[in-house]
């Protein structure tokens, strides 16, 4: 398998990135934000996600300018914060408002 250039790891770290956070954003399926298995297992995926990200971040560490490496650690970091946000939406049993009220 040829090693991808360093312009393929940042069109791959960037589809990873949309296609998390287009997961993210859909959420559980309908019906399954109270079944504690399926809303574990969205999470789970999500999580899986990020360890993909990351593996694809150390992959273009050696080759990314020091632009790009800053984007994806940027990328990465409001992931995460994703993830912190819908697990306290969870646990409150309620929507978390706390980016609309900074609009």
């Amino acid at each position: 398998m040829t090693p991808l250039s360093p312009e393929e790891l940042r069109r791959a770290i960037r589809k990873v990135v949309a296609d998390y956070e287009a997961f993210v954003a859909r959420g559980p399926a309908p019906g399954t934000h109270e079944d504690p298995k399926a809303f574990t297992a969205h999470h789970a995926a999500a999580r899986a996600a990020l360890a993909h990200l990351e593996h694809l971040m150390k992959l273009n560490r050696g080759s990314a300018e020091p632009e790009a490496a800053a984007e994806t650690g940027t990328l990465l970091a409001e992931a995460r914060r994703s993830i912190r946000l819908a697990e306290q939406e969870d646990q409150n049993g309620e929507e978390n408002t706390e980016d609309d009220d900074t609009a």
